[in-house]
């Protein structure tokens, strides 16, 4: 008889081989410790498959996305760039600072509407932080969203902003590209106010 020590493959402990219940390379204190091991590698191959899966639905969700849905996540992305940079201003509209809370006082208002004037959907002087009553329930209040866009970035960009009219076409590099910016953007300034 050896006196050879083999390690069990599940609780680690160390035993003489003779006594061991061996299958394959690994040998094991008993027939219980060898089913106990057969049953945790199925769960770590189980929760392997899984992260696996997720990451196929992932991949598949990515490649039924339209050019709509890119859109939309840029448009997002850009809202929220422009929240973050104007909190604490008030209404460009109105002037009113109404109470900043989750779940949106305000807006990202358009002073062209994304319907009229949708190439200049992602221009940062076209969109400014406007309180949700001018936004939602008074159209856009455009004529004092001007007033209030020229004291802050001139007469001379609002006309240039009015009078362009190039139709532009955004393809989904551009929308990843402007989506990634702006929410690395929208972070910064979070990040800069402690939220």
């Amino acid at each position: 008889m050896s006196n050879s020590k083999r390690k069990c493959a599940y609780c680690k402990e160390r035993k003489k081989a003779e006594t061991m219940f061996i299958r394959g390379a690994q040998a094991f204190c008993n027939k219980e410790h060898y089913i106990e091991y057969q049953v945790a590698s199925k769960d770590r191959l189980v929760s392997a498959g899984r992260k696996i899966q997720r990451s196929e639905i992932k991949e598949r969700k990515q490649k039924l996305k339209t050019l709509s849905d890119y859109n939309k996540e840029a448009q997002a992305a850009v809202n929220a760039y422009i929240r973050a940079r104007d909190f604490g201003k008030p209404c460009i509209s109105c002037g009113s600072m109404p109470e900043q809370k989750r779940g949106g006082t305000m807006d990202a208002g358009h002073y062209r509407s994304r319907g009229a004037a949708s190439h200049l959907r992602f221009n940062v002087l076209n969109i400014a932080g406007q309180c949700v009553r001018c936004n939602r329930y008074n159209s856009g209040n455009a004529v004092d969203f001007r007033i209030g866009l020229i004291e802050r970035i001139g007469v001379e960009l609002v006309e240039k902003l009015e009078s362009d009219n190039e139709p532009r076409k955004f393809d989904v590099d551009y929308l990843k590209r402007v989506k990634r910016i702006f929410n690395k953007r929208a972070r910064w300034y979070k990040k800069r106010r402690g939220v």
